[in-house]
């Protein structure tokens, strides 16, 4: 089997030294140093190798163990090729360092951690020290979860704006793809202007006129306009550059989204509408008030290739 380098083993030379330096003399603060390096690693979206069973039907995925000798049982990660190399060849699967860890933390009792590169210069970590790892991010979150974009999960908006505060935080390429097939799934509340045929203008200057040009005596009078109302997107302009701007709640738009008239719409329905905006659009500009997060149009095309959750879980349906 020829292993090639991916580009999510990139940098997984920082473990290995740090390692290294572990085994010449380990220390708190060498073994805190291994740590350090797995975690920065874990938020750059790096992988681990892992030896695995694969079923027949390909459909079902094991992960191997080995015992030291103790008899104690323990999962086995590779940084790189070469490290994976100097062992008996096998299945090889290429997982997130973040994923594994947690999937490592939920197994049976028995399994007493993660030894990575168990036949070169080894390091055992064990569940506290994985532990550490998490502790260490002070229970901010830099990774966006893997949870199915349910309507029941995207309702009200909290969890897109959490998942735009993790992709400020930690701008990786997967963080991304997720992001982008949450909004997918997701409404969001687009800012506009409400134009009005010149008949149905009249009526609002006459009930002006009849409230002696005071505003505010109107206020919540209900007004029947005859005509199609077209709502226009508000474009925000930063220097020669132009914002489609969409928030994830109402709520987000603050003082601002008293000041102008909103709607709803899916995302996807955003995308067409900052296409169609008349304006040089470069931009969609997420909660560009409270943590704004900007996703170039370019990339959106990518939208129209995902497959929806509810496209996934028809074909799930559709097989039982």
């Amino acid at each position: 089997m020829r292993l090639k380098k991916t580009p999510f083993l990139r940098g997984n030379e920082r473990i290995e030294e740090a390692i290294r330096a572990c085994r010449v003399k380990e220390s708190g603060e060498t073994v805190s140093a291994v740590l350090e390096a797995i975690r920065e690693r874990m938020h750059e979206d790096g992988h681990f190798m892992v030896p695995a069973v694969i079923s027949t039907d390909r459909k079902h995925i094991s992960f191997r163990t080995v015992e030291d000798r103790e008899g104690k049982s323990w999962m086995v990660a590779f940084t790189s090729p070469a490290e994976q190399k100097k062992g008996t060849q096998t299945h090889i699967v290429s997982d997130f360092i973040d994923s594994l860890l947690r999937n490592v933390l939920k197994m049976e009792s028995g399994c007493q951690g993660l030894v990575i590169n168990p036949w070169g210069q080894s390091f055992k970590l064990t569940r506290e020290r994985i532990e550490k790892i998490f502790k260490a991010d002070g229970g901010v979150e830099y990774i966006v979860p893997d949870e199915t974009p349910t309507p029941e999960l995207l309702r009200g908006g909290a969890f897109l704006k959490r998942a735009v505060g993790i992709c400020n935080r930690n701008r990786t390429e997967m963080n991304l793809i997720k992001l982008l097939m949450i909004l997918r799934e997701s409404m969001v509340w687009v800012p506009c202007s409400a134009t009005v045929s010149d008949a149905d203008s009249e009526t609002v200057l006459n009930m002006l006129k009849e409230a002696n040009g005071d505003a505010k005596s109107i206020v919540g009078k209900t007004i029947t306009f005859h005509d199609h109302v077209r709502m226009k997107p508000d474009i925000l302009q930063k220097g020669d550059k132009y914002y489609y701007p969409v928030f994830s709640s109402e709520e987000e738009m603050g003082e601002y989204g008293r000041e102008v008239s909103k709607m709803e719409m899916s995302f996807p329905e955003a995308v067409q509408a900052a296409r169609g905006s008349g304006k040089n659009v470069e931009d969609i500009v997420i909660n560009a008030f409270s943590e704004p997060f900007e996703v170039p149009l370019r990339i959106l095309d990518l939208l129209e290739d995902m497959k929806s959750a509810g496209d996934a879980r028809r074909e799930t349906e559709d097989r039982k």
